[in-house]
């Protein structure tokens, strides 16, 4: 367990042993977070010589399939490709390494595996008509464009520019009769909420609303959501409408809090404030007292070790780094760090969003090495999940508030600049 480079020696494990193909299997499973060339030389080499049973043997073809997919090596399609029983993150990272190499054909193989579900999601039907474009088949590729437009998403919105379409940003807020909102206020649970914030118990009230929400249906869970949107509880709302499924109440969704501010940050910057508000919508939901697991701090969510960074660069002091639920504080580091970003990747929206989620150092990992990207490939093929989700939400999410704001500056097509190597 702890000398898995000891599984190659024959002396160490007989073959002859009962457990030895297991010992075998984790062992090379272990060697692989460290040398992952080595662990598959020997696993190809000997696995064999060994009884593994169908579920290990698969588990580990597996994990080295997908190790190789997430440090971009070539080998990764061969060895996905290979997998008897993929589950849908393998088939799904198929489709990934068969765009890396923007190799259109084994891009359409590979969707043709996602299973059914799967493939009716916008990404992947967005990806089907990338695959159909590329392959001249133009008429289906705009068809399937056409269909995904009319969605407010991200690959709504990169559908739309495909066909020089309006993106799809139509505003529906909640209807809530005043007498509908009366009657959620006075019930005892709602007014439980109201007694705690009065006596300046915002956790306990928080804590409260969300096990009277639990409950509502549909119907109430909107009222409940205007309720909150009139208490000024902007993150509040926007999960509350959610648990709903209700997206087309812009005003509720995408609030314009800290207006005046983030407007000032946007000039001292030079940023257009849409991308400000996308960053603090993505990072807080508005939520200024917000705090992550990793200890990221207020509405723009800074690590204090780079908060401290900043206010030396600016040269400032950030004094206690509770400094950072300060919004104006915040609100300053963070705009001062995303510039800085966009500077350090040559304007490159998506590259500096994810440089802001995930950092810099990964960033340049993730660069391509020879030859330039599509933007739209380099952020499918981000290894981590959570960076993808975050830079297509932060993109999707500036062009919402675009509309919020009244402008009509940034587009798709700015974001989506080719990706170059380092």
């Amino acid at each position: 367990h702890s000398s898995p480079q000891l599984i190659n020696n024959s002396k160490t494990l007989n073959k002859k042993q009962a457990q030895a193909g297991q010992i075998f299997a984790h062992g090379v499973d272990r060697l692989a977070k460290k040398n992952l060339a080595k662990a598959i030389s020997i696993w190809d080499a000997r696995k064999n010589d060994f009884v593994i049973n169908e579920t290990t043997e698969q588990r580990i073809e597996q994990r080295l399939a997908m190790s190789l997919a997430y440090r971009r090596d070539k080998q990764a399609y061969r060895r996905l490709s290979q997998l008897t029983k993929p589950d849908d993150a393998a088939k799904e990272w198929r489709v990934r390494t068969a765009l890396r190499e923007q190799n259109w054909l084994h891009v359409d193989q590979s969707i043709a595996k996602l299973s059914e579900e799967v493939k009716a999601q916008d990404k992947w039907q967005y990806w089907q008509a990338r695959a159909f474009e590329n392959t001249a088949q133009p008429k289906v590729a705009s068809f399937i464009y056409t269909q995904l437009s009319k969605e407010r998403s991200f690959y709504g919105y990169l559908s739309a520019e495909k066909i020089n379409r309006s993106y799809q940003l139509s505003d529906t807020p909640v209807q809530v009769a005043p007498e509908m909102l009366k009657r959620l206020k006075r019930k005892l649970d709602f007014r439980v909420v109201a007694e705690l914030i009065a006596v300046n118990k915002p956790t306990e009230a928080r804590r409260q609303w969300w096990y009277v929400v639990k409950k509502l249906d549909k119907k109430r869970i909107l009222v409940a959501a205007k309720y909150a949107q009139e208490l000024g509880w902007k993150q509040v709302a926007i999960f509350t409408i959610a648990k709903a499924k209700y997206w087309d109440d812009g005003s509720l969704r995408f609030p314009l809090a800290y207006k005046k501010q983030v407007h000032e940050n946007a000039a001292s910057q030079t940023l257009n404030p849409a991308i400000i508000f996308g960053l603090i919508r993505r990072e807080s939901a508005f939520n200024k007292n917000a705090q992550s697991p990793v200890g990221a701090r207020g509405l723009m969510q800074i690590m204090p070790k780079t908060g401290q960074q900043i206010a030396r660069e600016l040269k400032e002091k950030l004094g206690n780094k509770n400094n950072l639920f300060n919004p104006s504080t915040n609100l300053k580091y963070g705009s001062y760090y995303y510039k800085l970003l966009l500077n350090r990747f040559n304007g490159h929206y998506a590259l500096a969003a994810a440089a802001y989620n995930a950092g810099p150092h990964r960033v340049n990992r993730w660069l391509p090495k020879d030859g330039s990207m599509a933007a739209d490939i380099w952020i499918e093929t981000i290894p981590f999940k959570e960076t993808r989700a975050y830079v297509s939400a932060v993109l999707t999410y500036a062009l919402i508030y675009q509309k919020q704001l009244k402008q009509n500056i940034l587009s798709m097509k700015d974001f989506m600049l080719d990706v170059v190597p380092n």
